[in-house]
């Protein structure tokens, strides 16, 4: 195996309301656990799964703080339908739009302000 083969992804996220955000993302998107612990405050954790990649939510750590200039993109299979179901929520940040580039998009942003655009190409005309 190439030493550079890259063979899973993960974001890991420490929020410093796990519990808020871990709901957010299980029950609000619907992303599927895989794994998770809890062995008190400073040591809890989940596991989702985002299409091929994986979210890893952490109980805080001392000196970390939250990243500024940096958000995610998921390819969705319908982001029409994904907007409607969610569209009236308080976290959509920019509705759907039609973008020059070929995608259609949405944003929205987590309890902490973690940005993630949903899209879904569209096909050539």
């Amino acid at each position: 195996m190439n030493a550079n083969t890259v063979t899973e992804f993960r974001l890991k996220l420490y929020p410093k309301d796990f519990p808020k955000v871990r709901a957010f993302y299980e029950e609000g998107l619907g992303f599927q656990v895989i794994n998770q612990w809890d062995r008190g405050d400073t040591d809890k954790g989940v596991m989702l799964q985002v299409g091929p990649a994986i979210l890893e939510l952490l109980s805080p750590e001392d000196g970390y703080e939250q990243i500024k200039g940096v958000d995610l993109s998921l390819e969705v299979s319908n982001v029409w339908g994904m907007h409607e179901v969610i569209k009236d929520e308080p976290f959509i940040a920019r509705g759907i739009v039609d973008n020059p580039w070929g995608d259609t998009s949405f944003s929205i942003v987590d309890p902490e302000g973690f940005g993630i655009t949903f899209f879904t190409k569209r096909k050539e005309e």
